[in-house]
């Protein structure tokens, strides 16, 4: 697992053996570090998934704490797009801990992405660790062919 970057609230990592591109959310983060944040995955993304195909995503937010409406909003309008359109990101995963809301907010994104993005392949899910996360982008790879 190679380090990419580390911020106060937010570390991410490459591991090309597993073919995946992860992000760790250490503490709750402001609106401004949570999008400059994401942001800044994206790019590694965009760098990295023109050497490793597929490249999964792979984020932990089970510190990340409830998202304000302000980064809701800008998840919905500006993010699924970047990520989904302009990335091509077509697996991707989230873990999540224990708070029912945190997991409620994964099934509607993952309901609405499927719904949008209907003409694409996108594999889109939640698990409570990295393993369970790893084992599930194993077997999905033959089907993203």
């Amino acid at each position: 697992m190679k380090p990419l970057f580390k911020e106060p609230v937010l570390e991410c990592f490459l591991d090309t053996d597993a073919k995946v591109l992860f992000h760790v959310w250490l503490s709750k983060p402001t609106n401004e570090q949570f999008k400059q944040g994401l942001t800044k995955v994206f790019d590694q993304y965009q760098i990295y998934k023109k050497e490793i195909s597929p490249l999964h995503w792979l984020g932990d937010t089970r510190l990340l704490g409830v998202i304000s409406l302000e980064s809701q909003g800008w998840l919905e309008k500006t993010w699924n797009d970047m990520l989904f359109q302009k990335a091509g990101v077509k697996s991707h995963v989230v873990i999540i801990g224990t708070d029912v809301f945190a997991k409620y907010a994964m099934e509607k994104f993952k309901t609405s992405m499927q719904t949008k993005y209907v003409d694409r392949k996108l594999f889109l899910e939640t698990f409570p660790d990295k393993e369970s996360a790893y084992k599930w982008f194993k077997q999905i790879e033959p089907q993203m062919v």
